[in-house]
């Protein structure tokens, strides 16, 4: 019995910074993906997204009124979020 006893004593230990370390691990991970979740995206102009796509202004004002990108209108800008652009560019 004295035996199992200095066992787990060694071993206990061990355990405990293992399950530290894991749970610290997994706590962070789930802080920067909420993190990132909570970053607003970023916003490209018609002039970048024009030339990203290798269109015209006016083609892609055809293609935003056609609705095959979607764009956010601010005031009098026109901005395509990161995310449409690459759907867009994915096609």
């Amino acid at each position: 019995m004295r035996e199992v006893t200095m066992f787990v004593q060694e071993v206990l230990p061990v355990f405990e910074n293992w399950i530290r370390t894991t749970i610290s691990d997994e706590v962070s991970k789930v802080l920067e993906a909420d993190r990132q979740k909570q970053k607003p995206s970023k916003k490209y102009t018609r002039k970048e997204v024009s030339k990203m796509a290798s269109i015209s202004l006016p083609t892609l004002w055809q293609k935003t009124k056609n609705g095959e990108i979607n764009a956010t209108h601010i005031g009098r800008r026109v901005l395509y979020d990161e995310a449409e652009v690459k759907r867009f560019l994915g096609q």
